[in-house]
């Protein structure tokens, strides 16, 4: 391979554009198509982007998408007395003093102490 015209080029990436790589890799676009989208903004060989963005996604950590996880407190059953509450709601309210005022919405209660 005498007078190889293939040579490594080392390039060095600033700061704000390593940031840039670690929101990219949060969306769920692939790793190629966001080495391609830089490679054309920066003026930088689209494999030495692709090989940062896998550096840089080593070290970073795993981000996945939380979904707020509900649990039944207490059951509300309606009888002719009134609403009672079933459940650890009752052990919570008898820890507490009376409350002074109790509001009742279509999907929770509201207990004010004053």
């Amino acid at each position: 391979m005498e007078n190889s015209t293939k040579r490594r080029t080392y390039v060095r990436y600033t700061k704000k554009q390593v940031s840039a790589m670690r929101k990219a890799l949060k969306t769920e676009e692939s790793r190629l198509v966001i080495a391609k989208r830089f490679s054309n903004e920066w003026g930088i060989p689209t494999r030495s982007v692709y090989q940062k963005l896998n550096s840089v996604a080593k070290t970073k950590r795993k981000y996945t998408k939380r979904s707020p996880k509900t649990t039944n407190v207490a059951t509300v059953t309606k009888s002719d007395d009134g609403v009672t509450l079933k459940s650890d709601m009752m052990y919570i309210l008898d820890m507490f003093k009376k409350p002074t005022k109790i509001v009742m919405y279509k999907d929770h209660v509201r207990y004010y102490y004053n």
